[in-house]
């Protein structure tokens, strides 16, 4: 099998990576092909320990508040500030974008924050959340005019302060642009806009091109779609092999449950066992030993699109295995020993319902499925690329904010120093350092703009391009599980029946042969009934690969939908920061320029 492992995709890094240069190559860690026949995963001795019900208490900061404080370096935190990281996190760090906005609601001055973050960030243009913490830490410090210093805090390790922030103050000429209301949404798309028709591509395209007198009713496939959100639930404490709880919500099905990885595994063998001939999402890879935030962010997000491409499958959504895994309250493992599913396949499920199926498959199909496989095989290496090239532009526009919130930090620090030595003794000295301020806020601005810009882009169009990218994915992989799955006897059987046929027309008015007659008849009987059911089952599987074709092809109006959104919001982004500038333009000729009006 060509399968895509994590060490060979290019996307495994994240922007906030540290284990590979600014622009260097990425793995995305999402693996998109599996042996789903073959067990690799120990249910019974999972080193990350046993699931324990929690008492789960979500709040407006989408996290669980029944933890404990938790602590960086031996030092008791308010739990606010996990809240905070939460809030503000990507990929399992923050920003320093967004923690130079956090510190910035603590009213400190340019040079008490630029210092804060020398201490914490390194060089880097983010933080880990004991980086995050400790900022909030000497955000106290500095509010109760004590020295910024690991020293000092370590020193204060017992009665540290704690930081009062002003979380309600809008930032200025900052538009109102979120992921909340921007991200691009392929669902919505979908309903709002019709399929686009091709007119121009020549018939060969299309999988049906013969109009079918029966054709596969495709009304209800992308209505009302179904949005599963994972997050990440904070692990517990106390446990030698920690493990991680995710909390999946599906708002359709009203209904937020607790799973662990090892339960998203057994969900994806039930599904292979009992829909080989579907389209299948593979999982992001199991990873035994370390497990940090960025991992985890990537492992999540995978977990996420898997999810997703299940309840928007036109069959796997109404699938009761699925029904039960999204919305089951109790421990997963336990329910399903409890209450083992069917594993037959869905040939074997349907029964008498497979006979009105088998006539909408077009006599073009295998003509249809050869096609599908080369396009298929040549357009997951150009997904594989472009979203390659998607996350190195994103990085880029993340470098890109962090120096601008640096620049504003250094040049708001550098106007302090001037107020505070010179600058008050000359009026046009004064002018020039306004001019900083302006500047400097307007470089603020430009950043939390680019900021948002990464957030929409990484979420938006990066996002969507890999869940196309798994789709083909998964296509191909389909075709890998036919050609092992899908062989039958039917030759075998036939030349058994032809023979069996022959000897009883031998045996039959020989005295003393009439058992044997007998036997010979009931053979042919019940290969004759073998033949049909695997006749019937091998049109079947045609029927699958045929809907499955279909439902291929009408994805390419969700890419459709994907860039018009992503043209949108990247225009919506350059007007404002057009503005953003435009609006500085007239302030800063206030700024003096004549040399003789220095004195």
């Amino acid at each position: 099998m060509n399968s895509l492992r994590e060490h060979d995709d290019p996307l495994s890094s994240t922007f906030f990576d540290t284990t590979s240069s600014y622009l260097g190559s990425m793995n995305e860690s999402q693996t998109v092909s599996s042996s789903l026949y073959a067990p690799q995963y120990d249910y019974d001795n999972d080193p990350w320990g046993t699931v324990h019900s929690l008492p789960l208490r979500f709040n407006q900061w989408n996290t669980i508040s029944t933890l404990p404080p938790f602590s960086v370096d031996g030092i008791k935190l308010p739990d606010v500030y996990n809240k905070l990281f939460s809030s503000c996190q990507r990929s399992g760090r923050v920003s320093l974008v967004s923690l130079g906005k956090l510190i910035n609601a603590g009213h400190l001055s340019a040079i008490e924050t630029e210092k804060i973050l020398q201490i914490v960030s390194s060089g880097q243009s983010f933080v880990s959340r004991q980086e995050f913490n400790l900022a909030l830490v000497l955000v106290g410090c500095a509010q109760h005019d004590m020295d910024l210093s690991l020293e000092n805090v370590n020193r204060h390790r017992e009665g540290l302060p704690v930081a009062v922030l002003d979380l309600g103050l809008d930032e200025p000429k900052v538009p109102p642009l979120g992921l909340a209301s921007n991200t691009p949404n392929l669902l919505h798309s979908a309903e709002q806009a019709p399929l686009p028709v091709q007119t121009s591509q020549p018939p060969a395209a299309n999988p049906n091109p013969n109009p079918n007198p029966n054709p596969i009713n495709t009304t209800n496939w992308f209505q009302q779609l179904e949005e599963v959100k994972v997050t990440i639930a904070p692990e517990r404490e106390g446990f030698i092999f920690k493990h991680v709880n995710y909390i999946v919500e599906s708002q359709k099905r009203s209904s937020i449950v607790l799973r662990r990885f090892s339960d998203f595994w057994w969900l994806m063998e039930v599904l292979v066992r009992r829909y080989p001939f579907r389209a299948l999402p593979s999982l992001p890879p199991k990873k035994m030993g370390g497990r940090d935030g960025a991992f985890l962010e990537r492992r999540r997000k995978g977990l996420s699109r898997f999810m997703n491409a299940i309840v928007r499958h036109p069959v796997l959504r109404a699938d009761e295995v699925v029904a039960r895994f999204l919305t089951e309250p109790a421990e997963l493992a336990a329910w399903r020993k409890q209450n083992p599913p069917k594993l037959d396949e869905e040939y074997r499920r349907k029964g008498d319902s497979v006979q009105t199926d088998l006539t909408v498959i077009p006599e073009q199909l295998d003509e249809h499925i050869q096609k599908a496989k080369r396009r298929v095989g040549a357009s997951i290496e150009h997904y594989i690329n472009l979203c390659h090239l998607m996350e190195r532009m994103v990085r880029r526009m993340h470098g890109q904010a962090t120096d601008y919130v640096r620049y504003s930090i250094a040049l708001n620090s550098l106007a302090e120093s001037e107020h505070r030595y010179h600058a008050s003794e000359c009026i046009n000295c004064q002018r020039v350092v306004k001019g900083y301020e302006l500047v400097a806020k307007h470089m603020q601005c430009e950043s939390s703009l680019l900021d948002n810009q990464v957030n929409v882009t990484a979420d938006g169009v990066l996002e969507n391009l890999k869940r196309f990218r798994d789709l083909l994915v998964s296509f191909r992989e389909l075709d890998e599980r036919k050609e092992r799955l899908a062989g039958n006897q039917i030759e075998v059987l036939s030349k058994r029946i032809a023979g069996d046929r022959t000897k009883v027309n031998q045996h039959k008015g020989v005295p003393g042969l009439e058992a044997e007659v007998e036997r010979l008849e009931e053979s042919i009987r019940n290969n004759e009934l073998q033949v049909h059911d695997q006749e019937c089952r091998r049109q079947f599987i045609r029927h699958c690969i045929y809907g499955e074709l279909i439902y291929l092809h009408k994805q390419q109006a969700f890419v459709s939908s994907l860039y018009r959104d992503y043209v949108r919001d990247m225009a919506q982004f350059s007007r404002q920061r057009a503005e953003n500038w435009q609006s500085l333009e007239n302030p800063i000729l206030e700024m003096p320029t004549d040399v003789n009006l220095f004195d």
